[in-house]
């Protein structure tokens, strides 16, 4: 029944009318006229056919056609499409200078600091000036750059005798807990006279040992101790070992507070243990009582257990407050440490336990008892969806076009109309369409995250079958990679610039081509799923060989090799203790 909810859209081959509208729309977004007005003959019925209008209006956005856009909003009042030609429209009248025009149609939400200057410039310009110093302020008081569209406004403001040695010394305080050196440097040559401290803090931001150092020679007061306690807990954060030895002439010379000289240690001891040093245990211990909450406490278990010492390790999860020693993974790690200390009984007890959920260390603690996985289905009923909402049948639509980005945005127009029930049939049917990263996320969003076919889609399986046999791996290896990695996104992007299905980098993927033969054109093609998969696949092929281990070679997928090869120094003969222990908590949750 639900494969009849839609009109037959093929995800993987274009029909006729698709492939007219796909043509049409790029010649569209070229302004072309004539090509529209001809497939809006050819096309009168078509789902999409307003989209053709759209395209056209954003090739008139230098234009200004505020008439025609309008026009179309008032003719689609519900489209996702009227708030993208609404910000095209506001951003050009601001690069353009229409002041009362931007004024009339901008809203101050502050999430575009060039948008929001030029809403103080129009203000300027329409001599709209009351409270506009302080709210000049507001945005100036920054810690950060700012865009070039601001220059103006803050020359305004200094002229009407707003900018102070006051204000620039907030500023540059925030300036320097952001690590900004350029911007402190600028704001502190705009001062009349700058303070002894206001020199220390831009000498910090530029070469912190070696000031760290002169420090000792500096007066002991306020302004001198709050930058040394700033920079001494953001340096511990990246050089632990440099501070531990540091921070001990530190506090010789300045008088901080408990508070401050707390923090500072707990953050070099969080970090001292991510990388084991030798003072780690130490200087975790020597930290207030207070200081010694679920981080600290996780770490002191991964610490001994680096070092397999298995009765701290019992000891350790045991005082552990109730809330996260009851936690699956400590209460694994009990059990695990309480075996080794010759207290069977209780590791069986533990291990039984834990054997019947459905999880990870579920699954340990099942191999440990030699018992079946636990296999779980929660779910609920799908109610049929007599018809789709209008704006769900555009988003499959424009999914099939890969049209994705305006795809997403119909779609959450839709989806918010449908009820629980009918919420789950629409998983099944973004499954039959192959649009996986919407399966999948209907199940988590329903928390229905053991009903296993549809939380975890086999997508893409024909080209992923194929390659991971010629590569002798697994089918379903690579897809619970893909899972993790982006989600079945194609058009995902990670925060490092990884990109696709198997979020690869462009480095990577220029090297895997040319070695793979393949005619990479740059980072946009890492979208297309056969591309991103060819090489994705041939990098785990090359990861196994050179790893030699699932595990290593998962790790050095998600953390990159240069990590793995550090840690596979330290590789146990025990994966789970391995993988335990990895520093970062990305890859141990990976």
């Amino acid at each position: 029944m639900l494969t009849m909810l839609l009109m037959p859209v093929d995800a993987f081959a274009l029909n006729k009318q698709q492939q007219l509208f796909k043509k049409t729309y790029q010649l569209a977004l070229k302004g072309d006229e004539k090509a529209v007005k001809s497939a809006q003959i050819q096309l009168p019925d078509y789902l999409l056919l307003h989209y053709l209008d759209y395209a056209l209006l954003k090739a008139k956005i230098p234009q200004l056609p505020i008439k025609e856009i309008d026009a179309f909003k008032q003719a689609h009042p519900k489209s996702p499409l009227n708030k993208v030609l609404e910000n095209l429209l506001v951003y050009e009248l601001g690069k353009q200078g229409k002041w009362q025009a931007y004024l009339a149609r901008y809203h101050d939400n502050k999430s575009s600091k060039t948008k929001h200057c030029w809403y103080l410039q129009a203000r300027i310009a329409t001599k709209k000036l009351k409270g506009l110093n302080q709210a000049i302020e507001n945005t100036w008081m920054n810690g950060l750059s700012l865009p070039e569209a601001c220059d103006s406004v803050f020359k305004w403001w200094e002229k009407q005798g707003q900018l102070t040695d006051k204000k620039l010394e907030k500023r540059i305080k925030l300036a320097f807990k952001v690590n900004n050196a350029s911007t402190a440097r600028y704001l502190a040559s705009k001062m009349k006279k700058q303070p002894s401290w206001v020199k220390n803090a831009i000498k910090l931001m530029q070469a912190p040992s070696k000031t760290f150092t002169q420090s000792l020679q500096w007066a002991d007061n306020m302004q001198n101790r709050e930058l040394i306690y700033l920079k001494s807990k953001s340096l511990a954060s990246k050089r632990p070992d440099y501070m531990h030895k540091m921070w001990a002439e530190l506090k010789k010379h300045f008088q901080f507070s408990a508070k401050q000289a707390a923090t500072v240690e707990r953050t070099i001891a969080l970090y001292a243990a991510t990388d084991y040093l030798p003072f780690t245990i130490d200087a975790m211990n020597k930290l207030p009582p207070n200081y010694h909450d679920a981080q600290i406490n996780a770490w002191k278990v991964r610490y001994y257990l680096y070092h397999k010492k298995w009765r701290k390790v019992y000891r350790t999860i045991k005082a552990m407050p109730d809330f996260q020693r009851n936690k699956d993974n400590w209460q694994y790690w009990l059990a695990r440490s309480a075996a080794k200390i010759k207290k069977k009984d209780l590791a069986r007890k533990i291990f039984a336990r834990l054997a019947k959920k459905t999880n990870y260390y579920g699954f340990l603690a099942a191999d440990h008892m030699h018992l079946p996985y636990q296999f779980c289905s929660n779910d609920i009923p799908a109610k049929p969806i007599k018809k789709l909402p209008i704006e769900t049948q555009r988003a499959f639509e424009l999914f099939a076009l890969d049209m994705i980005y305006l795809a997403r945005k119909e779609w959450m127009i839709g989806y918010r109309q449908l009820d629980l029930g009918q919420r789950r049939a629409l998983a099944e049917i973004a499954l039959q369409k192959g649009w996986y990263n919407k399966t999948a996320a209907i199940m988590a969003a329903l928390d229905l995250r053991n009903n296993y076919p549809l939380r975890y889609p086999l997508g893409y399986k024909d080209e992923i079958t194929k390659l991971a046999t010629k590569y002798n791996l697994q089918p379903q290896w690579i897809m619970s990679i893909i899972t993790q990695e982006s989600a079945w996104q194609t058009d995902a992007i990670s925060r490092a610039d990884a990109r696709g299905l198997m979020q690869l980098i462009h480095p990577t993927a220029e090297r895997l081509s040319k070695k793979l033969k393949l005619n990479y054109q740059g980072k946009q093609q890492l979208h297309d799923a056969d591309f991103n998969l060819q090489l994705g696949i041939f990098y785990q092929k090359e990861l196994f060989a050179r790893f030699n281990h699932p595990v290593l070679a998962l790790a050095s997928y998600n953390a990159g090799e240069t990590k793995a090869h550090h840690w596979l120094q330290d590789f146990p003969t025990s994966p789970d203790m391995w993988a335990e222990t990895i520093p970062y908590r990305e890859t141990r949750d990976y």
